[in-house]
């Protein structure tokens, strides 16, 4: 179990810093893109930047995963992917609820509360051997499992 906690927080630590490159990148881009030589920026600019970072999570957490079944770049080094619990392959919607609906808005909207109490809650499975599944494995009835390839 606890071999499994570390291999999820690895992954997780990833993609966050992937998503934060990617995210710090965008909005770099976009400062550049629209530079009004030291004026604030106006709503058509924080609207462009709010799309362009929804696309890359979309792009992310779902479409990545749909084309590497079940994993993201983080679970692919770490060699764990998600699978629904009868352990089939998961579709875009199960990606969409899980990943981007459950896991992105969710945290995004309770400022991190959701990765600290999946933290707390992985943690405390792990110390009493039980399997570990964070609030959108329960909602969603998925489980992280290693792969065996």
């Amino acid at each position: 179990m606890f071999e499994m906690l570390i291999r999820r927080g690895v992954a997780f630590f990833i993609d966050f810093i992937l998503l934060l490159l990617i995210f710090y990148g965008n909005a770099q881009f976009i400062f550049i893109s629209f530079d009004n030589a030291g004026q604030t920026f106006g709503l058509q600019v924080v609207i462009a930047m709010i799309m362009l970072q929804l696309i890359y999570v979309f792009i992310y957490f779902i479409y990545i995963p749909v084309r590497m079944p079940g994993q993201t770049v983080g679970k692919r080094i770490m060699k764990i992917k998600e699978v629904k619990q009868n352990q089939k392959e998961m579709t875009v919607s199960d990606y969409f609820k899980r990943d981007f609906l459950l896991k992105f808005l969710l945290s995004s909207m309770t400022s991190g509360f959701v990765v600290i109490f999946n933290a707390i809650l992985l943690t405390y499975q792990s110390i009493r051997k039980q399997p570990l599944r964070a609030f959108q494995d329960y909602v969603m009835k998925t489980d992280v499992i290693k792969v065996t390839k």
